[in-house]
């Protein structure tokens, strides 16, 4: 089973392109350890419940065990640190990906 790991981060006041940054180099990391698909950068969302979560990150693992060593890898526990202390809050979900069907979005 495939995983989307995704961090969503309310920075503190003046931090964000810490935030970013740090976020960035998760990014890099997780491309290195498997991650399929990676995407980060600021919220762009135009609807009105970011909840102040500016900045934020996604990365398609092929499954646990790739995520896993992900999670486990020493750089990302300093990463993870450093990210704490630029954020007032974080969010962390890993939800089971799949692929879109294009029958079931409705679309012939």
């Amino acid at each position: 089973m495939s995983l989307v790991h995704i961090v969503l981060v309310k920075p503190r006041d003046g931090a964000e392109p810490r935030a970013l940054a740090v976020l960035g180099e998760l990014a890099d990391l997780a491309a290195r350890l498997g991650a399929g698909e990676v995407h980060t950068g600021p919220n762009v969302s135009t609807e009105p419940f970011g909840g102040g979560f500016t900045a934020g990150a996604a990365f398609g693992f092929p499954g646990e065990r790739a995520r896993d060593a992900y999670l486990q890898d020493p750089r990302h526990l300093d990463l993870a640190r450093e990210l704490g202390a630029a954020a007032e809050a974080a969010i962390v979900a890993d939800l089971p990906a799949r692929s879109a069907d294009l029958d079931d979005l409705g679309a012939t």
